[in-house]
């Protein structure tokens, strides 16, 4: 992947990863009104605070304020960085992205071990 990424394929790779499908195939949602509801996957609760929106593709929750888009839930929920994020979701949607040359691919491995 390219050191740089475009906001276009950014966007695109967004809307063709529905939020409430990615998130439905790591907990068990809920619809409730025009949104979705479930148990949070990152903190422990026995009421529901976890909710997604379809309208605006984002998620919060409540108990723990965690929320945003479908590339910040796939990063938390799986611990990975965001071009991680960006290829995992990319390659289940079938967008190919641009191949990064050798030179750009170390320095962004690189940047990655800095800032871990």
């Amino acid at each position: 992947m390219n050191g740089r990424i475009s906001d276009a394929l950014l966007d695109r790779i967004r809307e063709a990863n529905d939020i409430v499908s990615v998130i439905g195939d790591y907990a068990v949602l809920r619809k409730t009104g025009r949104n979705f509801k479930a148990l949070c996957p990152f903190h422990t609760e026995k009421t529901p605070s976890f909710i997604v929106s379809p309208e605006k593709q984002i998620f919060h929750c409540f108990g723990c304020s965690i929320g945003g888009n479908v590339f910040n839930f796939l990063m938390k929920y799986e611990n990975i960085s965001f071009p991680e994020a960006v290829r995992r979701l990319a390659k289940k949607a079938g967008i190919p992205l641009p191949m990064a040359t050798r030179e750009e691919g170390v320095r962004v491995q690189e940047k990655e071990r800095l800032y871990r």
